[in-house]
């Protein structure tokens, strides 16, 4: 897994899961600590990814663990509940829309992000399906955090409805300038119902958006 902070054995016939939690603590960085039980010590594995349990885990990995404990937690995400994805293009095969709610978020780069590129003139955008319409109060986005300065999450409307036809839902909410390395917060005061959330810019060549946390 990426995003490694810090890996320690922990003293044997310690509490585990305390003594991990509180390495984690301690360690500005951490949003994930995970462990492995062993006779000779338990390991202790700390990491600044944001998971949460809409993530699958990585089928390329040979890495385990036997049991792991995320801070990125909301009693309201609703992000699981996401059926599809659907998205105006994608750069790539590796950048496709279902990155943007796979529940794993780390230093944002590009191919863990959905990233869409359309001609010049058109509007890039991306939506996903809740499967029935649904009440959400809040969105938090992150956004690509490479170091590109090159604003790919500018001048956005966000919507949420119940047509398929992009555009044509009510606005959830709005972004005119550009931002990089952000983690975005989108709140409304009275909660909105839709089955389609939507992300949709101005004519513009990028859209990424590298994680969607949705919540009721």
């Amino acid at each position: 897994m990426d995003c490694s902070v810090g890996h320690v054995t922990l003293a044997p016939n310690t509490p585990a899961v305390h003594a991990c939690a509180s390495v984690c603590l301690a360690t500005k960085s951490c949003q994930l600590y995970c462990l492995n039980f062993r006779p000779s010590g338990n390991e202790c594995f700390i990491f600044s990814a944001l998971v949460t349990q809409n993530w699958k885990g990585d089928p390329d990995s040979s890495v385990t663990f036997d049991v792991c404990y995320s801070t990125w937690y909301h009693s309201g995400d609703i992000t699981h509940l996401v059926s599809s994805t659907a998205a105006s293009s994608i750069l790539q095969h590796s950048t496709t829309g279902d990155k943007a709610v796979d529940g794993f978020s780390c230093r944002q780069v590009p191919h863990q992000c959905f990233h869409s590129y359309v001609r010049s003139g058109a509007k890039s955008w991306w939506r996903a399906d809740l499967g029935i319409p649904r009440s959400v109060s809040r969105l938090l986005v992150f956004t690509r955090n490479d170091g590109n300065q090159a604003a790919h999450f500018s001048n956005i409307i966000i919507t949420l409805g119940n047509s398929t036809l992009t555009g044509q839902n009510p606005v959830f909410a709005s972004l005119d300038s550009g931002v990089t390395g952000q983690m975005m917060d989108f709140i409304v005061t009275t909660p909105m119902i839709g089955r389609y959330l939507e992300f949709i810019t101005s004519p513009q060549l990028f859209l990424v958006i590298c994680e969607v946390k949705i919540i009721s």
